[in-house]
């Protein structure tokens, strides 16, 4: 117990040291936050990059200068003069072309979007039969319906879309969902968090990257694939899923996964870190670190084709996910999804690696 308090106060002082002092009326979301490549499937798209810049000015749901205003149109690059918590009263949906939501714009504590009450239904933020995507360094949490209610959902053909160190947590059915025909989708640098179900992935989608993200506290569905084609799974960690499995690949998907971080904690069954079904299509599986109790094994032996992402060992991928991931600067919730990760080794090694590399 001495060994692991050591250890949470070290990795407490170093996240302390990430985020940069600076004056309340010049700081930013992007303290702290690392310039990381955007790599994987659509990555090459410009987002709103050459379209004309809304910023957004209010916090409230609705109205000139909202982000409800902002995301309206096409061709934007949406930036913030404001941060704090923007409180939906129902979901916003993005359906048009070329548009970045760029949270590192916003002054601390950056951009939060949650639901004004308990009865919002469906999705907070939808993206649905749209194209040319980028939203970066915002948190999603709390959507309330227990049906419908992702944080984020992207579906119905949407293409070309890129997560960047997001947070979401507590998705009243998912806390992060792709369906429905999407495809050349990243979701990299992420953190996606404290939902009975954390991530679906599922119809008829096809060529998905999954790079360095922190899947935690999820039942479940860290992600699960069911009929998804060409999915790309490299360097991240899953931990604390409970009596049901971490990640699970089915119904025809094919997918790599590839030097991920399998974190048990004491209601985590271990044997179902990783399950493959058998109608699943194909599993390419290398260098991934899962619990002894664990049997999964790919049913492949050529990995399947995807853009390259900058590609880890896995402790050096625990490390640099726990160090990296998620909306910045980091609140004291996303702080305890990092805590909470240090402090649940799979196997006695793990101590050693962790304390290596917070030394």
């Amino acid at each position: 117990m001495r060994t692991a308090s050591v250890i949470l106060v070290v990795l407490g002082l170093l996240l302390l040291a990430t985020v940069i002092a600076t004056g309340p009326e010049t700081a930013t979301a992007a303290a702290g936050l690392r310039d990381r490549p955007l790599e994987g499937y659509g990555t090459d798209t410009p987002g709103g990059s050459g379209g004309s810049t809304y910023q957004v000015t209010s916090l409230s749901d609705s109205g000139p200068g909202t982000l409800r205003d902002a995301l309206a149109g096409s061709n934007r690059n949406v930036t913030f003069a404001v941060g704090g918590t923007i409180e939906l009263a129902s979901t916003i949906r993005i359906s048009g072309s070329f548009v970045t939501i760029d949270g590192t714009t916003a002054p601390s504590p950056g951009i939060t979007i949650t639901a004004a009450n308990s009865g919002v239904t469906g999705a907070l933020l939808d993206l649905k039969e749209c194209h040319d995507i980028i939203v970066r360094n915002i948190r999603i949490c709390d959507a309330p319906d227990p049906d419908l209610g992702d944080n984020l959902r992207i579906w119905d053909d949407a293409y070309n879309v890129v997560i960047d160190h997001c947070s979401f947590r507590r998705g009243g059915d998912g806390a992060l969902d792709i369906s429905d025909r999407a495809h050349d989708v990243t979701v990299q640098w992420c953190i996606i968090a404290e939902t009975v179900k954390n991530s679906l992935i599922r119809t008829d989608l096809h060529n998905l990257s999954l790079h360095h993200n922190l899947y935690v506290g999820g039942d479940e569905r860290n992600p699960q694939l069911d009929d998804a084609d060409y999915v790309d799974m490299v360097n991240n960690v899953i931990c604390d899923w409970a009596s049901n499995y971490g990640t699970r690949i089915r119904n025809g998907s094919t997918a790599n996964l590839v030097k991920n971080y399998y974190l048990a904690t004491p209601r985590s069954d271990e044997s179902d870190a990783v399950i493959i079904n058998t109608d699943a299509e194909g599993v390419y599986m290398s260098g991934n670190i899962m619990p002894n109790s664990c049997g999964a094994c790919g049913t492949t032996g050529v990995r399947y084709p995807a853009p390259a992402v900058t590609e880890m060992g896995p402790t050096e991928a625990l490390s640099a996910v726990l160090s990296e991931a998620g909306a910045w600067p980091r609140d004291s919730e996303d702080q305890s999804y990092i805590l909470a990760t240090t402090g649940t080794p799979v196997e006695s090694t793990s101590w050693g690696f962790i304390k290596s590399m917070f030394r």
